[in-house]
């Protein structure tokens, strides 16, 4: 079995959460699911930086949640796009195809909407649980750059699929907006 710890960063909502906020819509760049971040940096940086400014936002803080996640088979259910090759070639492929399919179809490129719609009806990642992907630090500012204009470190978020690979999810901090 593999554990992997992670992090998930809400708005907070007035209460201490009891289970993992669902993240859905056309902006979800691996579609719905529930969105965790790897490093608690990136955790704390994305509740300065997306969950001060969202509507709602009960006292302007945010919450910080840990979890792990479990695989009874992490080369089925986990598509690993950061550290293995393979599933690194197999995911950029597949959005690849898809892009040039839908270009040659319709004379422009896809949004990201079109792509998660495409995936979820086409079962494109077939029954895999998770998602590991990356981007990269926004901007130097953040004390996680060291190196100014080098941004050396990967920005790793995990979406999980399948809720039954969720486990121990508990609050881990608070902060307010003001704090930054």
């Amino acid at each position: 079995m593999t554990v992997l710890s992670v992090y998930q960063t809400t708005a907070h909502r007035g209460t201490i959460l009891t289970s993992p906020i669902y993240g859905e819509g056309a902006e979800m760049w691996l579609g719905d699911g529930y969105y965790f971040w790897q490093d608690k940096e990136f955790a704390m940086a994305w509740g300065f930086d997306k969950k001060c400014q969202e509507e709602g936002n009960i006292g302007k803080k945010f919450d910080v949640y840990t979890s792990e996640l479990k695989f009874a088979s992490f080369e089925t259910d986990f598509i690993d796009t950061v550290f293995n090759k393979e599933d690194y070639e197999f995911f950029c492929g597949s959005i690849e195809r898809f892009a040039r399919n839908y270009s040659q179809r319709y004379g422009r490129k896809p949004t990201l909407e079109q792509f998660n719609n495409f995936t979820k009806d086409q079962k494109i990642w077939g029954t895999v649980k998770a998602i590991r992907f990356q981007d990269l630090p926004a901007n130097d500012k953040k004390d996680f750059l060291h190196v100014k204009g080098f941004p050396y470190k990967k920005r790793i978020q995990i979406v999980v699929y399948d809720k039954l690979v969720i486990h121990n999810f508990k609050f881990y901090l608070q902060r307010k907006c003001s704090d930054l």
